[in-house]
């Protein structure tokens, strides 16, 4: 570990314990933390005797970086990658190539490695520059939980933002404006009270502004409706990968 003199942070390293994972961790995840100052541990070096899930909680809340290694789709680590999520916009996760993900953690950025010796090399140079990444943009939100607390006032009723500040308004087509200023359409929140079956066929929406106006939709989670949502997405035959994501979940 680096010494008290300086300033330095800690990364807590999620992953199976099992020892065919322990070269990635020794030869990648600790040597790129060392490089940048970075204390990097695994909660097994450092347990004390009682009861380590309390370990393990108190590490994550502690920890400046979080490398969540879902490989294996290991149960202890998604539920400690939960609990990161909970704790801020600090995690950064990883994989080994050919692990068919779930939907939820898909959307999200995750880092895919092999494990070989061209594979470590790769991974440490992209793990390196996630790391400055991460460490530089600490308060923009890059998980699901983070994601759904950024849109909520402090006594956890929804934010109301305004709907210029989630799209480009030029980037709209001249039906879904008309749509929005007839409607009253001016804040994210206001999205979750429209029909969408209706609306499309009021204002004869085109393939492009139905698509369009479900992407909004759907990267700001802007529906209470999924059914209503998942019947016009294949009515429409509206495609996008947001979309496809999405329709996992129903």
């Amino acid at each position: 570990m680096l010494g008290d003199k300086q300033q330095v942070r800690n990364c807590l390293v999620l992953m199976p314990f099992d020892s065919k994972y322990l070269e990635v961790y020794e030869l990648v995840y600790k040597p790129v933390c060392l490089s940048n100052a970075i204390n990097c541990y695994r909660i097994d070096e450092i347990a004390k005797p009682g009861s380590i899930t309390r370990d393990i909680v108190e590490g994550i809340i502690d920890a400046d970086v979080i490398i969540a290694d879902l490989t294996s789709k290991n149960s202890n680590v998604f539920y400690e990658l939960g609990i990161s999520h909970s704790t801020g916009n600090k995690t950064i996760m990883t994989c080994q190539k050919g692990e068919n993900l779930p939907f939820d953690i898909a959307n999200y950025r995750v880092i895919f490695y092999e494990q070989s010796i061209q594979g470590a090399k790769e991974l440490s140079e992209i793990l390196n520059k996630a790391i400055h990444e991460l460490l530089a943009t600490l308060n923009q939100t890059n998980n699901p939980v983070q994601d759904v607390v950024s849109r909520r006032s402090a006594l956890g009723f929804r934010k109301k933002l305004p709907i210029v500040k989630l799209v480009n308004i030029r980037d709209l087509n001249k039906s879904l404006i008309d749509m929005f200023r007839a409607e009253n359409i001016v804040e994210s929140e206001d999205l979750r009270r429209i029909d969408l079956e209706i609306l499309s066929s009021k204002y004869n929406l085109g393939k492009a502004a139905k698509e369009k106006l479900v992407k909004i939709i759907l990267d700001h989670d802007l529906y209470d409706d999924s059914k209503a949502l998942q019947d016009f997405v294949i009515k429409h035959r509206i495609y996008t990968t947001k979309t496809y994501r999405e329709l996992g979940r129903w």
